[in-house]
């Protein structure tokens, strides 16, 4: 009621779409949902970071790394595992390499190593083992892990979302670091073993 009427009009004085325009404009531009007006029109903060993470990777965009806190910690989202999704997707629809988007194309590739190149060995072998039996599936010609990258002295290391489990596979000088950013805060990367 408090829109100018050409506003409302455009809306069709309807509260309900101007909720969905809301609540799309903040997914499509992502967002935070605290101190943002999605949080008066949609209630679960969990499911709106879920909708925000499927359109961006529905839409080719870059992991949203402003949210990381939230996509990290909350979701459980990697940077990794988020661009891993999406090469499997269009490894799977048997899209080109170019139809991702250039930045999103050079975050794959420092991420997971896989460029132009790398995509269209991934595409063959994804065709060849098609014609056999043993068939392999995208997922299992991805890498399972990051690319090696140097870590600089100067970065904030934090926790994300740490598991029993991952834990369990930690080396010993890994789970001094963990419990050390788990007890003190976020630690330079410089002042970690």
């Amino acid at each position: 009621s408090k829109l100018p009427a050409n506003v409302r009009q455009s809306l069709g004085n309807s509260q309900r779409e101007y909720e969905k325009q809301v609540v799309l404009y903040s997914i499509r531009n992502q967002l935070r949902y605290r101190n943002n007006l999605v949080k008066h029109v949609k209630k679960d903060e969990r499911k709106y970071y879920e909708e925000l993470l499927k359109y961006s990777r529905d839409h080719l965009m870059l992991y949203p790394y402003h949210l990381s806190d939230i996509m990290v910690k909350g979701l459980r989202i990697t940077p990794f595992s988020y661009y891993t999704g999406i090469m499997e997707d269009i490894m799977n629809s048997e899209k080109s390499y170019d139809s991702l988007p250039n930045f999103t194309a050079a975050d794959c590739l420092r991420l997971l190593g896989i460029g132009r190149n790398q995509y269209i060995d991934l595409m063959n072998q994804c065709r060849s083992s098609k014609k056999f039996f043993r068939r392999k599936t995208a997922r299992d010609l991805l890498p399972v892990k990051p690319v090696e990258i140097a870590i600089e002295a100067w970065w904030v290391v934090q926790a994300g979302y740490i598991t029993e489990d991952d834990i369990k596979i930690c080396t010993l000088p890994e789970k001094c670091a963990i419990d050390k950013i788990i007890d003190a805060g976020p630690q330079l990367s410089g002042s970690l073993d």
